[in-house]
């Protein structure tokens, strides 16, 4: 519904609040949340602030009445002169206020709390605040050039009907330090930026899209094309007048491709042929044989034991092989993902017999479960409503242990616990059993009283009756009314392909966090659940987009902020990377606890536990993962994977034990190579082609003739060569 929607219904309320007769819940409590008095980090907190406690941001106002009118013996309030409480005179600073000065002097907020402190500082006749929602409006600000600062309204929705304008009443929170509200709906743009400012009352929240782009900036023409995709990409680079990159080329598409679907780089002889090739068609045939190789399942087993914690302290080796192997397999029949989590959601048995109940075995607790299973089918992030109401987010702590008593049944028969550590009672060595008990529920933590699930999103109440909730849950993930999953998952697989999510941080979707494109969002979901829920389908689609094949960025280019109008440049990850060198070196690699795994992309576990009583290459190898960023999967995300930079990790690629090891082999391709007799430009063509996928220019190997000419051995000389390709950007990078 518009604003101007309101004004042609006749009930809108005046914009000036009535500060006369200021009432308790719809004036003066949301001051202490304009003021930032209930904040976590002042009086909100978990102790409160000199002795003064408050509910944090207000989610219970009922408390906040008592705090201030009727503890620490009433003193905060003064009702012979209410100019002098206690509550004002700190607010404007005329006493010492550790929170500094909140408010000026004879300011709304000011009135309001004066004039309800004289008229006897009264409760409400209700504490039901009686509007559904809010709503920003405009939803969304395009500010070009010099423009800097524009006007908002923030409109409650009555539950009587009509609407009421709380501009100056409401909180803000801004994406960028760059955005700045202020009490008379102004907003001001100091910087070339794309944002969300998110306005906050009475536990109700609205974001609006604020954008603001260079004046020089050019319209761009209309979208010439069909694919969906690069359609709603376009219209979006169009808003902002951001061209988009063109095409990237056949070798930087390869290694992508091959990267993105496959986890690994190209032998010579596929980078020659697909070089080669001059069909029109030949990146979409390349596409389809990845889609097919037994290395895209394995890629997708690797994403998701990380996200479903398969590694070996809980679910002990055997353990974490069948699980990733059920995975595998999962991912190698195109099984829809909904029936996945439902097979997952559903698990018993034993976990040695039934793969999938490792799920459960490191997710000992019904609250932890439950926060699993939100963040990673749901895409939300929940944690903060178990102790009370989400800050951001419509999530309560009701909706919190309604969906955690859905897994308050599970229970464990612990066959056999060979753990090494005795002491340690988060690590399981042996077969488990997963059963359902036929009672459990969670608490409601205010009252203790027994919460029977609920779907998140306002979903049925389940009665105590329901045999198995956690089935009815798996089920309820892939239907058309959950408004989660599609859009969940179309972002990870995004996210997977193009190094950026939609939604940003990937499993954080709330009304405050705006898709940077929704419409794009919106198509891949709906795409995804047309395709019946199948992983390839949507991956093809994305990676046949233009989007996805546009080349990265340049020096010079215009900051898209984030819109894909370039492909994002990032580094290789710490099994592409091992695995890279394994090509390319023709080497194979080694892995702790893993023998028979050939691929860093292929290990059940993460190896890493082993590392440290493991001699030799194989601790080498380990340990090569873990600096570049491999997880140890102890929590439920994908940020646990870490993309940075360090300079342990250049101690790895210049001189560490694994690259030593792999460039010195006899056995490796140098040696081979050296051996057949192949000439030094064959040679150089054969590295460039595994490494780079492209052929080397005229200069590199006139470069390379003379390092090789120089060195006494040519053995040692094609080591440096070879040395010197692996540490290039070229190679290290996804372009």
């Amino acid at each position: 519904m518009s604003f101007f929607l309101y004004f042609g219904i006749g009930l809108v309320l005046p914009a000036q609040v009535d500060s006369l007769s200021p009432n308790f819940l719809n004036e003066v409590a949301p001051i202490l949340s304009l003021g930032g008095c209930n904040q976590g980090a002042c009086h909100g907190g978990l102790h409160g602030k000199g002795g003064f406690k408050l509910s944090l941001r207000g989610e219970d106002p009922a408390y906040d009445y008592d705090a201030l009118v009727k503890q620490a013996g009433g003193r905060r309030i003064s009702n012979p002169i209410p100019s002098e409480s206690l509550v004002v005179q700190k607010a404007i600073a005329k006493v010492p206020h550790e929170g500094g000065k909140r408010f000026k002097e004879n300011s709304i907020p000011y009135t309001l709390l004066v004039n309800w402190i004289a008229q006897g500082s009264l409760p409400p006749k209700s504490w039901d605040p009686g509007i559904t929602s809010i709503e920003i409006v405009p939803k969304e600000k395009l500010l070009v050039g010099e423009e800097k600062e524009f006007s908002i309204r923030v409109m409650a929705l009555l539950k009587k009907g009509g609407v009421r304008d709380v501009t100056s009443l409401v909180a803000y929170d801004s994406s960028d330090f760059g955005l700045k509200p202020t009490l008379d709906g102004k907003v001001v743009c100091d910087e070339f930026m794309e944002g969300t400012l998110a306005a906050r009352f009475l536990g109700k929240q609205a974001p609006i899209r604020v954008i603001r782009i260079p004046q020089e900036t050019k319209s761009l023409p209309p979208f010439q094309g069909e694919n969906f995709i690069d359609k709603a990409v376009y219209q979006k680079l169009a808003q902002i007048r951001i061209p988009p990159k063109g095409v990237c080329s056949d070798s930087i598409f390869l290694r992508r491709a091959f990267l993105d679907l496959n986890g690994q780089l190209p032998t010579p002889q596929e980078a020659r042929a697909f070089l080669a090739d001059k069909t029109p068609a030949k990146r979409e045939k390349l596409v389809d044989q990845l889609l097919d190789r037994a290395e895209f399942s394995q890629l997708w087993a690797m994403k998701w034991s990380d996200l479903l914690r398969n590694e070996e302290k809980t679910l002990d080796a055997k353990g974490v092989r069948l699980f990733y192997d059920w995975i595998r397999r999962s991912f190698q029949d195109d099984k829809p993902l909904d029936q996945f989590a439902l097979e997952l959601l559903s698990a018993r048995g034993s976990t040695y017999s039934q793969p999938a109940g490792n799920y459960y075995r490191g997710l000992r607790d019904p609250e932890t479960r439950a926060e699993a299973f939100a963040q990673v089918f749901l895409g939300l992030r929940i944690q903060c409503a178990r102790c009370h109401n989400h800050p951001f987010d419509r999530w309560t702590q009701e909706d919190y242990h309604r969906l955690a008593s859905f897994f308050s049944r599970i229970q464990y028969q612990v066959l056999e616990n060979n753990r090494r550590d005795i002491l340690d009672k988060h690590e399981f060595a042996g077969e488990q059993i997963v059963w359902l008990s036929r009672s459990g529920m969670t608490l409601d933590p205010r009252t203790r009283q027994p919460l029977l699930p609920r779907f998140p999103g306002g979903g049925e109440t389940l009665s105590g009756q329901t045999p198995d909730w956690l089935l009815e849950l798996g089920k309820w993930v892939g239907k058309k009314d959950n408004p989660f999953f599609a859009p969940a998952q179309a972002n990870r697989v995004w996210f997977h392909l193009m190094g950026r999510g939609i939604v940003e941080p990937l499993e954080d979707f709330r009304s405050t966090n705006l898709p940077i494109n929704p419409p794009l969002l919106n198509a891949l979901a709906e795409y995804f659940t047309q395709k019946g829920y199948r992983l390839k389908p949507l991956v093809k689609a994305i990676v046949l987009s233009q989007t996805y094949q546009a080349s990265a960025s340049a020096p010079g280019d215009p900051d898209d902020f984030g819109n894909f109008a370039q492909a994002k440049v990032r580094s290789l990850k710490a099994e592409e990377l091992l695995d890279g060198l394994s090509r390319v070196l023709d080497f194979p690699a080694r892995f702790p606890g893993y023998p028979e795994a050939e691929r860093a992309i292929a290990v059940p576990g993460t190896g890493l536990r082993y590392s440290a009583a493991t001699r030799g290459a194989d601790s080498s190898m380990a340990k090569f993962l873990q600096s570049f960023g491999k997880p140890s999967r102890s929590l439920t995300c994908e940020c646990e994977r870490s993309e940075e930079t360090t300079l342990g990790q250049a101690f790895h690629m210049i001189s560490g034990p694994v690259i030593h090891e792999m460039l010195s082999a006899p056995e490796n391709r140098i040696g081979k190579l050296l051996t057949s007799g192949a000439s030094d430009e064959k040679i150089l063509k054969e590295f460039f082609l595994t490494a780079l996928c492209r052929y080397p220019s005229v200069q590199e190997e006139n470069q390379v003739a003379v390092i090789i000419k120089r060195s006494a051995d040519r053995r040692h000389g094609w080591e440096d060569v070879v040395w010197g390709i692996v540490n290039s950007k070229e190679f290290l990078l996804r372009q």
